[in-house]
């Protein structure tokens, strides 16, 4: 356990500690928590793993829990699972009824985790780098697997091995025929294909899955959480995007590949304007306080983006003007497919 990062959680987790009780609703969620928060003290992770999760049985919608519970699996390397959690927590909304405090103290959890996803990159990239030295494996399941805990880490990853992405789903679907026939339920591989589902673009299919998984839920916990995945997938791409930017998930590279860059050689100065429309606009999206709020930074990443390529201004645009030209768009077309 690296103890920089330990101590760096400790002092979050007594400081969150202060006043998260008045936070729970539930008394005995608040107990749990509370024999976490001893267990963490005495640096038993796995102690405090268990409390957190109990905790979230009896209040599932709780940020404060699941915040706390995503940054102690990261520090346990469980990249997966702490992913999982601080993504619910980064899609969250603020909630009049919750009050202040608790919407306060989601603003900060949103901008640490952001902080986090470069190091997800990493985990990720080191899980992609494993499938390209085995790939040629005859273990074709487990390189499915490997592949997809890459893009579920590293978004980047996903956009640039699309074939690869199709390629593996059949691989899922070949092996997971006993739970779309029904003989039996096999509850993880079937999210993971559900994920692999949505990031394909095939959200009935995605959809389909998340319904039949809530017939198989355990406790009020994976009743939340597969439901956040349905409603979040049916939410409009625009709303998506903006917290895509917001969690840090979009990079620099994912904007060049946007406005057709991605294949071009970008100079250190363009790479730096594309750089700051982005910083900008997490900036101003981590103090948005209404949809309306956050709509207008997605509007104003739309109106820089246009105007640049009016002006000539957006590196290796020529190869995407072409593309335009051909299929009959402007650049506002593009734009609005994309989300903005």
């Amino acid at each position: 356990m690296n103890k920089t990062g330990f101590a760096v959680l400790l002092t979050a987790m007594l400081a969150i500690a202060a006043g998260v009780y008045a936070l729970a609703l539930n008394p005995e969620a608040e107990t749990f928590f509370k024999k976490a928060e001893s267990a963490f003290v005495g640096k038993n992770l796995d102690e405090a793993e268990t409390n957190l999760v109990e905790a979230l049985k009896l209040e599932p919608d709780n940020a404060v829990f699941r915040y706390i519970l995503g940054q102690v699996q990261f520090l346990k390397e469980n990249h997966l699972e702490a992913k999982n959690n601080l993504e619910i927590v980064s899609r969250s909304r603020p909630s009049p009824d919750k009050g202040d405090e608790y919407n306060t103290k989601l603003k900060g959890y949103k901008k640490r985790i952001k902080d986090l996803q470069e190091k997800f990159n990493i985990a990720g990239q080191a899980r992609f780098d494993i499938y390209q030295k085995n790939k040629d494996s005859n273990q074709k399941l487990k390189l499915a697997v490997t592949v997809f805990q890459a893009f579920r880490l590293n978004p980047p990853l996903r956009y640039r091995n699309f074939k690869l992405l199709e390629e593996i789903i059949e691989i899922y679907e070949s092996a997971l025929q006993k739970s779309f026939e029904g003989s039996e339920w096999q509850k993880e591989p079937m999210l993971q294909l559900a994920f692999l589902y949505e990031i394909a673009n095939k959200k009935d299919k995605a959809a389909e899955v998340y319904m039949r998984a809530l017939d198989y839920v355990e406790n009020p916990n994976e009743e939340f959480v597969i439901t956040h995945k349905f409603d979040y997938l049916n939410r409009s791409n625009k709303e998506k995007l903006l917290d895509t930017i917001e969690a840090g998930d979009f990079t620099r590279q994912d904007l060049e590949e946007l406005i057709g860059s991605g294949s071009q050689k970008v100079s250190e100065e363009d790479k730096q304007k594309i750089e700051d429309i982005i910083t900008d606009a997490r900036s101003k999206l981590e103090n948005a306080s209404t949809d309306e709020e956050r709509e207008s930074v997605l509007e104003e990443i739309k109106a820089t983006i246009i105007e640049k390529q009016k002006r000539g201004e957006l590196p290796g645009q020529d190869e995407l003007k072409k593309k335009l030209e051909k299929e009959g768009k402007t650049m506002e077309d593009y734009m609005k497919e994309k989300g903005f």
